[in-house]
């Protein structure tokens, strides 16, 4: 599976988020300042010039008529222009970079004309007496007339400009090609290193007192989700924060108010219904229609068994039992053989590569309820243990299955199937839903699934990172 490109947590996400920011920020500036020292030192050179000299002969043109301008280009091409640039020849570019000032050269002097006029540039490829030529000189005094072929620059050192006027004829002119500025200091790399270094540093703090409060909600919340009761929050962060931990907070006090109340309430209840359960069995035993007396005495068993089964429901959860590393290898053998010893018949498949950090006596209470569920409806069970990031246990067995329309609905306390409502096999319709509230309490899930060969399969997931909370 792909890995996805954005990191996982919010604050993985926030920071490179930033840091994505500041870095194209900083991209930015730096090829403003290329762009801008380019600009200048093309204005400030003898390219600059040669363009300025290049915009008023072209506008100069295309103000003559045809015959007139063939007069005044061959005056140009006698005459000596000389754009104001004594700096001595730089070293050669490349290619990229000699192809970028062209072009910015080109630009400019675009600009410069107007939309009506068409500027393109490229190597000397005119014959001598078809261009128009702008040459510096290195002398203070050059001669005059034309260059002599011993004062020509080389042509490595010079480009053509070709100007398309307004009535489509073009004027060539050949100068010196334009020159790169000087170079940025590697001091400005290290500065601007140095300062995306401290914005980073910045940065990471300010991220991190966002989302640590997030963090410390999320495990409260989970925490709150699995059942057990914690110390409030600190509230801290910025104002939304605080407030959704106060909320949070006063969320919990209530739930655990409500929680402790109802449990009072149950324990009370049973309290109370022991007495009057307890004065009708006495009053059963007195009847002396035997099969009657039988059948009242199940009935008031499965009332008391009923009662515990509720009381249970809402005390087990809530219990101080600490979770510790269990091993899920030695408590389905444990099953397994106290099962057995009844007269069941379960097997284990496979094996957990280590051990799981869980409260042991209610996982041992989930798993012992699957296992009883597939013996008494399917027969036998198998227990199947397959673990990789997250802990899967199978409990399968061959029994006739479930409807597709009550897999969700067997869950729900007292529920049982028709088929099952005897006291044989039918129970108190409570051990689904307990082994579901202690899968949740752990993070995981409980869910059934109908077999393709037959039968039922209870499925407990239990996520591996969810035990380092």
């Amino acid at each position: 599976m792909a890995r996805p490109l954005l990191p996982d947590t919010l604050f993985g996400r926030l920071f490179l988020a930033t840091v994505a920011v500041i870095g194209a920020m900083l991209i930015v500036f730096i090829l403003l300042i290329v762009r801008e020292r380019r600009e200048l030192a093309l204005l400030d050179s003898g390219a600059g010039s040669s363009a300025n000299t290049i915009a008023e002969t072209s506008q100069y043109l295309a103000g003559l008529s045809m015959e007139a301008r063939d007069d005044a280009r061959l005056k140009l091409r006698e005459q000596r222009i000389s754009p104001d640039d004594v700096r001595p020849p730089p070293p050669r570019m490349q290619d990229a970079e000699q192809a970028a000032l062209e072009r910015q050269y080109a630009a400019h002097l675009q600009r410069q004309l107007g939309s009506q006029y068409k500027v393109s540039t490229g190597p000397p490829r005119a014959r001598r007496g078809e261009v128009i030529p702008l040459f510096i000189f290195r002398q203070n005094e050059p001669p005059p007339g034309p260059p002599p072929p011993n004062m020509m620059p080389r042509r490595d050192r010079v480009f053509d400009v070709t100007v398309t006027l307004p009535d489509g004829d073009k004027a060539v002119f050949r100068t010196i090609a334009p020159r790169l500025g000087p170079r940025l200091p590697r001091q400005i790399f290290f500065e601007l290193g140095f300062l995306a270094l401290a914005l980073g540093i910045v940065l990471y703090a300010v991220a991190r007192t966002i989302t640590r409060p997030l963090g410390d909600l999320a495990r409260a919340a989970d925490a709150v989700g699995r059942g057990a009761t914690g110390t409030p929050l600190k509230e801290s962060g910025a104002r939304e924060i605080r407030r959704a931990t106060r909320a949070f907070n006063a969320m919990q006090e209530r739930l655990r108010r409500y929680l402790d109340s109802r449990t009072r309430v149950l324990a009370a209840m049973s309290h109370d219904l022991r007495t009057p359960l307890t004065r009708l069995r006495l009053r059963v035993e007195s009847i002396d229609d035997d099969q009657l007396r039988q059948h009242l005495v199940e009935d008031l068993d499965e009332m008391s068994n009923m009662i515990r089964g509720a009381l249970g429901v809402f005390r087990g959860l809530n219990d101080d039992e600490a979770a510790v590393p269990v091993d899920i290898n030695a408590l389905a053998l444990e099953l397994q053989r106290q099962y057995q010893e009844l007269g069941g018949e379960v097997t284990v498949v496979g094996t957990a590569r280590a051990p799981y950090v869980a409260k042991p006596l209610a996982l041992k209470r989930c798993l012992s309820n699957l296992v009883q569920n597939a013996i008494r409806h399917g027969v036998r069970a198998t227990i199947e243990i397959d673990d990789g990031p997250k802990l899967v246990l199978r409990v399968q067995d061959e029994g006739p299955g479930i409807p597709e329309d009550m897999l969700e609905k067997v869950f729900e306390p007292f529920f049982r199937l028709e088929q099952s409502r005897n006291r044989d096999t039918g129970g108190t319709g409570l051990g689904l839903s307990i082994a579901r509230d202690i899968a949740q309490a752990h993070g995981g899930s409980l869910s059934l699934h109908n077999r393709q060969e037959g039968g039922l399969e209870a499925r407990l997931i239990l996520p591996r990172e969810a035990t380092s909370h």
